[in-house]
């Protein structure tokens, strides 16, 4: 058995209470995961708050999508990860996957990557869901290119800082907009 954090309703913070559940069965190239660290995104406000049913687990629950650990299990067809791996990942805590409130994470090994040995749990913990979709904008869909002027409203938020350093790795200027003014989330 893990202890997990677990929602039966929608709603603020409130709503989580502990639980004892079963430690998720290895499958097939998937790997399990000590969680050691997660973070909160967006997405995971609102999936807590039920306003986004495409993606929102049945009930009861464990959210979170972004997790850090050590793989304490790999399954049948995995080969880049090894028992004791420190990892990371943005796989779960939506529809028909478990999250990372849980001790234990059951991923499928393509969403792993090797935690970097120059960043803490916590610190790769929050990169996964800003990284990818930073990534996405700037490498993907918008092809930066060396010499190109790139405009980066947000610098500061989660994916704007992470789009910062990869329009600079990917040689072109950055110019940054930011603001004094601190975002309030409501609880509602």
């Amino acid at each position: 058995m893990m202890k997990a954090l677990v929602i039966d309703q929608f709603g603020g913070s409130n709503i989580f209470r502990e639980a004892d559940l079963p430690i998720p069965l290895i499958l097939p190239h998937h790997v399990l995961i000590r969680v050691a660290a997660t973070s909160i995104n967006p997405v995971d406000l609102k999936i807590r708050q039920g306003l986004v049913a495409d993606i929102t687990p049945a009930l009861p629950a464990v959210l979170h999508g972004d997790v850090a650990g050590t793989v304490k299990a790999v399954g049948v067809g995995v080969n880049d990860f090894q028992v004791g791996d420190e990892v990371y990942a943005c796989a779960g805590g939506v529809k028909g996957l478990g999250g990372a409130l849980a001790e234990y994470m059951l991923v499928d090994a393509n969403l792993v990557a090797h935690k970097p040995v120059s960043t803490t749990m916590a610190e790769a913990a929050a990169l996964p869901l800003v990284s990818i979709t930073a990534w996405e904008g700037m490498i993907d869909r918008a092809k930066i290119q060396p010499g190109q002027k790139v405009l980066i409203y947000g610098a500061t938020g989660g994916v704007g800082h992470i789009a910062v350093q990869l329009v600079k790795w990917a040689g072109a200027t950055v110019f940054a907009l930011v603001s004094r003014t601190p975002i309030q989330y409501s609880e509602s």
